[in-house]
C-alpha cells in the first residue's frame, strides 16, 4: 500500500511532464499504472475508466509487440476488476483474450471459481496450469508465490494439511521478503485453516492474530491512498469547474453581442445544468443502493460464518463493526472470547434460539451465558442487555 501511495505521486508528476507531448507508449503506461493502483485500493469503477483509456492509448502505439504486450496487460488487470463488480459476462470476454498470453494469476483465478464450487478437480487442473508457466516463461517472483499459495488452497481443500503448510509457508518466505502484503496476508489466513483443520489452536491463533494485525496495517495504508484518489478527484473536479466557468463566461459575453438567439443559449443552458443535477441525483441513489447491498451482504455472510461455527466469524465481525469492537475491548479489557463472541451475536440480534443453535448449547445455558457477560459489564436488572449493545 505504501507502495501505492508512492506510485500515485509519481504518476501525478508523470501526468504533468506528459501533458500534450503525445508520447502515446507512455500515457498508456500511465493509465495503465493508474488502473492498477485504483485496483488495489478496491476502486474497480475508477481503475476500470483508467484501463479504458490506457486501452485507447495502446492502439496508437506503432511497435506491434509492444502494443500487444499493453493490451494483454490491460485485458488482465481489466478482468480482476470487472470480476469484484461481478459483471462475469465481461471476465469471460477479458479472459479469452488473455489466453493468447496467459499469466499464472489468470489460471489462478479461474480455480478460485471452482474451488467456490467446490470442483477440485477443475481447480486442480488449472492451478497445475499456472504452475507449468513458471517453468516455460519468465514470470516475476510475485507470480510464483501465487502459485504456491494456490497449492496451499488446494491441499487444504484435499485435506492434506501438513503438505499445505509446506506450500503456504514457501509462499509467505517470497512474499515477507518482496514486502506483498496482501499476499502474505492471504497466506496467514491460509496457514490458519491449516492448522484449523490439523486441529492446533495455539498456532491457528498466532495466524489470526497476525493476520487481524497486518489487516489492521493495510488497511489504515489503504486510507491514505484512497484519500490521495479522492484529492485527486477534486482536484480534476475544480479543473473542471474551472473551465465551466470559462465557458459559461463566454456564453454569457455572446449573448449579450448575440441577443438574436439569447433564448436559445438561456434554454440550452438550462437543460445541460438539469442534467448534471440529474445525473448527480443519481449517482447518489446508486450510491445508497450500493451500501444496502454491501451492509445486507455483509449481515448475511456473518450468519453464515456463525451457523458453520466459522473461527474466522469474529475476524469478520471485528473488520465490518471495528468501532464497537475495539471500544468494547478498551472499556472491557476482561472479556473472554466466548464473551466477545456472545457479543457480536447480540450486536446482530440474534434471539437466544439463535444463539443456542449456533453454539450448540441448549437455551438455559444461552440465557446463563448472557446473565453472566450482564454481570462482567456491571449492568443493572433493569437495562435491556440488547438494547444496550446496540446503542453501545
Amino acid at each position: 500500500m505504501k507502495k501505492d501511495k508512492e506510485s500515485l505521486q509519481m504518476l501525478e508528476m508523470a501526468e504533468k511532464e506528459l501533458k500534450g507531448k503525445k508520447e502515446y507508449a507512455l500515457e498508456a503506461y500511465m493509465y495503465f499504472v493508474y488502473g492498477k493502483n485504483y485496483n488495489s485500493l478496491g476502486l474497480h469503477e475508477q481503475a476500470i475508466k483508467c484501463f479504458d483509456t490506457a486501452f485507447v492509448l495502446a492502439h496508437k502505439i506503432k511497435d506491434r509487440k509492444e502494443k500487444e504486450k499493453r493490451l494483454y496487460s490491460i485485458y488482465d488487470w481489466k478482468r480482476n476488476s470487472f470480476e469484484y463488480l461481478g459483471l462475469m459476462d465481461s471476465v469471460y470476454s477479458n479472459e479469452r483474450k488473455c489466453m493468447k498470453s496467459p499469466t499464472p494469476m489468470l489460471f489462478i483465478t479461474i480455480a478460485e471459481r471452482h474451488f467456490k464450487l467446490n470442483n477440485i478437480d477443475s481447480a486442480e487442473f488449472y492451478i497445475n496450469k499456472a504452475n507449468e508457466l513458471l517453468t516455460t516463461r519468465q514470470i516475476p517472483i510475485e507470480g510464483k508465490a501465487n502459485v504456491l499459495r494456490a497449492f496451499g488452497k488446494l491441499n487444504i481443500e484435499k485435506k492434506n494439511y501438513n503438505k499445505a503448510l509446506n506450500y503456504l509457508f514457501s509462499s509467505l518466505n517470497i512474499t515477507s521478503k518482496a514486502q506483498l502484503g496482501k499476499g502474505t496476508l492471504e497466506s496467514y489466513k491460509l496457514i490458519a485453516e491449516a492448522y484449523n483443520g490439523l486441529n492446533f489452536p495455539e498456532q491457528e491463533s498466532e495466524y489470526l492474530a497476525k493476520y487481524s494485525a497486518l489487516n489492521d496495517s493495510l488497511q489504515r495504508e489503504e486510507n491514505v491512498g484512497i484519500n490521495m484518489v479522492i484529492k485527486r478527484m477534486h482536484k480534476e473536479q475544480a479543473d473542471k469547474e474551472k473551465r465551466y466557468s470559462s465557458v459559461l463566461l463566454y456564453v454569457i459575453l455572446s449573448i449579450v453581442f448575440l441577443g438574436s438567439i439569447i433564448v436559445y443559449f438561456v434554454f440550452k443552458f438550462s437543460r445541460s445544468r438539469e442534467r448534471i443535477k440529474d445525473a448527480m441525483i443519481n449517482e447518489k441513489v446508486k450510491e445508497s443502493e450500493n451500501l444496502k447491498r454491501k451492509l445486507t451482504t455483509t449481515y448475511e455472510e456473518l450468519i453464515m460464518l456463525a451457523k458453520r461455527s466459522d473461527p474466522s466469524f469474529m475476524i469478520k465481525f471485528r473488520d465490518s463493526h471495528s468501532d464497537f469492537y475495539d471500544c468494547l475491548i478498551s472499556k472491557y479489557p476482561d472479556l473472554n472470547p466466548n464473551d466477545l463472541r456472545l457479543c457480536a451475536f447480540l450486536k446482530l440480534d440474534l434471539s437466544n434460539k439463535q444463539i443456542s443453535d449456533y453454539d450448540h448449547i441448549s437455551i438455559r445455558t444461552a440465557e446463563s451465558k448472557k446473565y453472566r457477560l450482564r454481570k462482567k459489564l456491571k449492568l443493572s436488572r433493569d437495562i435491556d442487555l440488547y438494547k444496550w449493545i446496540q446503542n453501545f
